[in-house]
């Protein structure tokens, strides 16, 4: 009852602000236009708004413009520069920021009697022009509006094709069927740890992202057969930009609600400096959720910090200092089921601790080498640590709790990143660089048997460094064909593990609208860390030796645009997974690409394999007129196989995936400032798969025993997951507030996440994932 009138309140306030109006305001953009290559300002270029009559300029001698006296709401921006694609983008006009564009164009291989410029934007066109097939731009700015997001990348990314989630109560996201932990995460340049808050050791996700969507700028999202300067991963790359805070003026930014309170501040360091700094915190208990009914198991904490500061050299360097924090700990109070237990059962309850913090600081140093030339240097410092304890209460030990395991993991990473790009000519780039990560690491893992007994499985602290360099060469061959070629080379120097990856795609245009592309990828990546240090009977490392995992990667693009702000893409792909990390004798039907928590306590070796197949449909509008949709359609097949074992469902082959994510905005108010905005989210996915539970075994052991004879062959029930969102903006002269509703699993539908057994009452229980959750926040910018 209390939720029903929680609902009626919230969507009460959303509508009864748009009764306010007040008179017209006309408002200012401004930006900079540079090659996307070179990074070199072009000077003169035409940048005008449609519709809008003498609303144009051209750039100055820095590549910068500024139009005024536009008024607020949505607009098409168009950009025209002699020898270059056009540029075109949908820009939003809000009274409480002021809207700063970096405008990055692309030159055209044709020669100049040859180029037509023309208005098709390449809305979903890759920020990284080095990259074609399964990559694609990630809009920040429209991205953020889908339901039930809440301003996570990683569930604003659920959105698009082959990506499937795997738990409703975090971010966790398999890519065309690949464990979570393939997905990687660049920032700036350079990798960096799971960004999330409650991250798993050796995992790419957790309950809420670190990174807030206010500090992103449009980033590149690859789902397969990456470009040459990607390493040390199987599944994916989030590769993600940071957006420079405003150098002209300061601007705050507040915002409140269940998910805990935010606050950040922009602005200049003066006025006669284009040096610029963008501070974000956030803060949350989740108190207020939990306070709704739903169950959170416990007390959590969690709050981040981040920063990007930008400081312009003379002679055409830039300097700039970025930052990513986040601490999370939760103190966990679970029961699977309320029952009544007599001595001799087992109890479901138990209760812990869980802590996970990680940090990435760095600095960037960019600067043009010649007027085709630019040279990127980066050196960062990361940190993950991750505690976790579980104590049991079972009625054997009189209904006390006992210990059932602790783990302590810290790994320190000094990370450096050197690259230089060479533009030889409108048809021909070069692109190398070299990567080196320092790692250091504190690991203590101990299993207890009782209260007083234990195994200590990890005991270490050492260091290790992983050493990678590539080179790339992308050559438009003519107004047709277009191609992109490299070669990857990684050394695991724990034991001397290298491995040779060459890549390479080719684009052919068939017209003005529509393209084909195949690239083909040879992808390794180093297992987790933290097993690499398990300990045998004679206390060896006996995982010391394992090598990377590798995946060949092949990828068939077709991209059809049915209009300027309307597509359809297709993808066939095919992955095939070597060196594969499994177990041995009794634990021979193990592989770490099926691992859902922690590590193994058993010795692995390289004898694996994987295949992973499927078909990916996209039919996407951009947001033009106010709305915009996505329909993905996947179906795949994901298996592996070990030595003693023929061709398995991994956890993940989830099949097949659905997905429809469309929104609409209304302008409202007398005074047309305001917009009412309606998204809908809606996900059908194939269940997991797990192995079933030995019944008889369970009983006879009193605690629960898969069988291990039939792994992976029972499929969990399929996933479905309707998220709704609803926005109302408001400009007034000074400030923009937006008051926001998400409802996030709007039907309560219960996907399961597992299966458990109930030994006292023998029976199986099917534990649930996140139920339904409403999302209230309230934002102004000012």
């Amino acid at each position: 009852m209390n939720r029903i009138k929680f609902l009626f309140l919230a969507v009460y306030l959303i509508f009864i602000q748009s009764l306010f109006a007040q008179a017209d305001q006309l408002y200012n953009i401004r930006g900079t236009v540079k090659d996307d290559v070179t990074q070199q300002a072009l000077i003169g270029a035409l940048v005008y708004v449609v519709n809008h009559e003498n609303q144009s300029t051209i750039t100055d001698e820095n590549g910068d413009f500024r139009i005024e006296a536009l008024p607020l709401g949505r607009h098409s921006l168009q950009v025209s520069y002699l020898g270059y694609i056009a540029y075109v983008s949908n820009i939003e006009i809000k009274s409480g920021k002021e809207l700063v564009l970096n405008i990055a164009m692309k030159e055209e291989s044709k020669s100049l009697d040859e180029v037509v410029i023309t208005a098709r934007a390449e809305k979903s066109k890759p920020v990284n022009s080095l990259a074609y097939a399964s990559t694609r731009t990630f809009s920040v700015e429209e991205s953020s509006k889908f339901a039930g997001a809440v301003d996570d990348p990683a569930r604003m990314a659920q959105s698009f094709a082959g990506v499937v989630p795997t738990d409703d109560g975090s971010n966790y996201v398999s890519i065309r069927g690949n464990h979570p932990s393939a997905l990687l995460y660049r920032m700036e340049g350079i990798d960096i740890p799971n960004p999330n808050h409650f991250g798993d050791v050796a995992s790419s996700g957790g309950g809420v992202s670190v990174l807030s969507s206010q500090m992103m700028a449009n980033s590149d999202f690859s789902t397969g057969a990456f470009s040459a300067e990607y390493g040390n991963a199987l599944g994916g790359i989030f590769d993600l930009k940071l957006r420079k805070g405003n150098n002209n003026k300061t601007e705050y930014t507040f915002k409140a609600g269940f998910l805990g309170m935010e606050a950040a501040i922009e602005g200049p360091f003066s006025k006669k400096y284009k040096g610029s700094y963008l501070i974000n915190y956030r803060y949350s208990t989740l108190s207020l959720i939990d306070k709704l009914g739903v169950d959170l198991s416990g007390v959590i904490n969690y709050s981040d910090l981040s920063y990007h500061i930008n400081l312009p050299l003379n002679k055409g360097g830039h300097f700039s200092l970025f930052g990513l924090n986040g601490w999370s700990d939760q103190g966990i109070d679970e029961t699977l089921e309320d029952i009544d237990v007599e001595k001799g059962a087992l109890d479901h309850r138990f209760e812990g601790e869980f802590l996970s913090n990680m940090s990435v600081n760095g600095a960037k140093y960019t600067v043009s080498t010649n007027k085709n030339g630019f040279l990127s240097a980066i050196l960062a410092y990361s940190t993950t640590k991750n505690g976790y304890k579980e104590d049991v209460n079972t009625v054997f030990r009189d209904y006390t709790f006992f210990s059932k395991f602790n783990l302590h993991n810290k790994v320190n990473k000094l990370s450096g990143a050197l690259s230089f790009t060479q533009k030889i000519n409108p048809n021909l780039v070069l692109k190398s660089g070299a990567f080196y990560d320092k790692m250091g690491y504190q690991t203590t893992y101990n299993e207890y048997t009782n209260a007083n007994e234990f195994t200590n499985l990890i005991n270490n602290a050492d260091n290790t460094s992983l050493v990678r360099a590539y080179s790339q060469m992308q050559y438009h061959i003519n107004d047709k064909w277009s191609s992109n070629f490299g070669i990857h080379y990684a050394n695991f120097l724990l034991n001397n593990k290298q491995v040779v990856e060459p890549r390479g795609n080719i684009q052919y245009t068939i017209n003005q609208r529509s393209n084909i592309a195949l690239a083909y990828g040879r992808h390794s990546q180093v297992q987790p860390l933290i097993v690499y240090f398990l300990k045998g009977e004679d206390g060896s490392l006996v995982n010391k030796d394992l090598d990377f995992t590798k995946a060949h990667h092949l990828v068939l693009t077709y991209n059809f645009d049915i209009n300027t702000h309307t597509r359809i893409k297709s993808e066939l792909y095919y992955q095939h997974l070597t060196d594969v990390a499994v177990g041995q004798g009794e634990n021979s039907n193990f592989a770490m690409i099926n691992q859902q928590y922690f590590i193994p306590d058993f010795a692995l070796v390289n004898e694996g394999k994987g295949k992973n197949m499927g078909v990916e449909l996209t039919l996407e509008r951009f947001l033009h007129n106010d709305w915009y949709y996505i329909v993905t359609a996947s179906v795949f097949d994901a298996k592996y196989k070990t030595p003693t074992t023929d061709w398995l469902n991994t956890r993940y082959n989830a099949q097949y995936s659905s997905v429809i994510t469309i929104g609409k905005e209304w302008v409202v108010g007398k005074s047309k400032r305001n917009t009412l905005g309606f998204n809908i989210k809606n996900a059908i996915v194939g269940g997991q798969w797990d192995t079933p539970i030995d019944r008889a075994a369970s009983q006879l052991a009193k605690e629960e025993i898969r069988d291990e004879s039939r792994p992976f062959s029972v499929q969990l029930k399929d996933y479905y997951k309707l998220d709704i969102g609803i926005r109302y903006k408001r400009n007034k002269n000074k400030f923009t507030s937006t008051l926001s509703l998400d409802l996030m699993n709007a039907t309560n539908s219960r996907n399961v996440g597992g299966i458990t057994y109930d030994i006292q009452n023998d029976k199986m229980i099917e534990w649930t994932m996140m139920p339904f959750v409403p999302v209230l926040a309230y934002k102004i910018e000012f």
